[in-house]
């Protein structure tokens, strides 16, 4: 089951980079969510500008790739809504690009209970140019509203900061739940976690990601239609 999970959204991961001059700088991951080029991500990871924005897309994730990759296929994206409050953003590939995704991706956070296996997606080494998807396994371990009201999905994986923006799709229904930010803690992101980073000396075992219900209402608000 998590194996027909991974396989649905592996292929809609893409890095999230950005072009200054004559380098290529790499932020954090991206994922599909809409047939006409629509992606989600993390809204810190955009760092106030737009400009330069830029996805690419990987290849079959089931071979062995090189950890990096010489060449790229970058396609430059739009940033038409953004929730700051909530961490969240939508991408637009600036192309008229008519791209096949599977059904039912999006998903809900009522009903899902802590225990329920859940699966992350991203390129968490991207920074250190390790160009490779990963997935990582996981099961929901709380369900918290932050003081500042923010829905968090906390899980026991230890994410990467090139995760962040990426899908936490349920094992069970096999739709994203949620928009990965990266390492939990209590101090910092029990109240205003708007970057998503964590204190010093603070490590906790755990990740969380906000509820998919926040991107989904952006999207339904540009009047994107999300199954």
């Amino acid at each position: 089951m998590l194996q027909d999970v991974s396989q649905k959204f592996a292929g809609g991961c893409m890095m999230l980079v950005r072009k200054k001059e004559s380098a290529v700088v790499f932020l954090g991951t991206a994922f599909l969510m809409h047939e006409d080029g629509y992606l989600l991500t993390a809204a810190h990871l955009l760092e106030e500008d737009s400009e330069g924005l830029m996805v690419v897309p990987t290849s079959n994730p089931d071979d062995f790739m090189p950890i990096s990759l010489d060449k790229v296929s970058a396609m430059s994206v739009s940033v038409p809504a953004v929730d700051k409050i909530h961490n969240v953003a939508v991408l637009e590939i600036d192309r008229n690009l008519r791209i096949k995704t599977p059904d039912h991706l999006g998903g809900t956070t009522e009903n899902f209970s802590m225990g329920t296996s859940v699966l992350s997606l991203g390129f968490p080494f991207g920074h250190d140019e390790m160009h490779n998807l990963v997935v990582q396994s996981a099961i929901l371990s709380s369900k918290v509203c932050s003081r500042n009201g923010n829905r968090l999905l906390l899980f026991d994986a230890m994410v990467y900061d090139g995760v962040a923006g990426g899908p936490l799709v349920s094992g069970d229904s096999g739709r994203v739940v949620g928009v990965v930010i990266g390492r939990f803690s209590p101090v910092e992101d029990g109240g205003d976690f708007a970057r998503g980073s964590r204190p010093s000396g603070y490590d906790t075992q755990l990740s969380y990601a906000v509820s998919i219900e926040y991107g989904l209402a952006l999207m339904e608000n540009m009047g994107l239609d999300v199954v």
